[in-house]
């Protein structure tokens, strides 16, 4: 008993309560001056002095100065009794939820546009071969034909890539692009074109793989989709670029590659 009016009794000067409690001096004068931690003071000099029951107040304001609580609130909350504080802190928790999803929306904000910037980095890595002109018309082409949803689906999952990837994957398709333009006119069942075909069917699931989680392999029908898709304008041209006939030399390799290794792969 002896001992805890002992410790209760414990005084602290400003500069002691200062170094205890991390908290600047001036900050403790500004919280006397406010009202919210009147200090005890030395009748012979004046000087400010604190108990442990300042301490424990102190705590309190520091927390909810952490939670952006106003002076003036704060001042509320350590007046308040019983039925009193339980309002006062149910009107801040209301305040503390209509910001919190204030600041979820700022975040998903910021997500985003970090999202398009990582995007548009990695496509720009894509298509750093072809005259951004093109690029655009062709973006144009495809947002026109498809709309924003299913851009801004695509644009997230090239996010997904970071740009080391990006670069290896865009090293190893021209690579593949470059080689397969030189086979057009041949047959489509050639040993070239159909191995060539293979390495951009094992190119484009390695590339789904970084992009789309539990990502289990692109099915006969999706590889078949995307050999018809160069009946779109954009993809029609972006294959033409490459080489006169190389869209639908590019079609029938596809679906011929389809027919031959992916039929039991749904």
């Amino acid at each position: 008993m002896g001992r805890n009016n002992m410790v209760d009794a414990k005084i602290y000067s400003v500069s002691q309560l200062s170094k205890l409690a991390d908290v600047s001096v001036k900050t403790l004068h500004y919280y006397d001056h406010k009202g919210l931690l009147v200090p005890m003071r030395q009748p012979d000099n004046g000087y400010r002095t604190y108990g442990q029951k300042h301490l424990v107040i102190l705590q309190q304001i520091l927390i909810y100065r952490a939670l952006d609580f106003s002076i003036e609130d704060i001042k509320n909350l350590l007046n308040a009794k019983g039925q009193d504080l339980h309002q006062v802190l149910s009107e801040q928790r209301v305040m503390l939820v209509e910001r919190q999803q204030s600041i979820s929306l700022m975040i998903n904000s910021i997500e985003a546009t970090m999202n398009n910037l990582q995007a548009k980095k990695n496509l720009d890595i894509f298509f750093q071969d072809i005259p951004k002109d093109k690029v655009e018309r062709w973006d144009a082409m495809t947002r026109s034909r498809v709309g924003e949803e299913k851009v801004q689906e695509s644009v997230q999952n090239f996010a997904k890539l970071s740009e080391e990837d990006a670069q290896e994957l865009q090293e190893e398709s021209l690579e593949i692009t470059k080689a397969f333009a030189k086979t057009i006119g041949q047959p489509i069942d050639s040993k070239e074109v159909q191995e060539l075909t293979d390495k951009h069917y094992k190119s484009i699931n390695h590339m789904s793989s970084l992009m789309v989680e539990d990502f289990t392999g692109i099915s006969f029908d999706s590889y078949i989709q995307m050999a018809n898709s160069v009946d779109m304008s954009e993809m029609n041209e972006l294959c033409e670029h490459y080489g006169e006939g190389y869209a639908e030399h590019a079609r029938a390799a596809m679906i011929y590659y389809a027919e031959r290794n992916l039929k039991g792969n749904k």
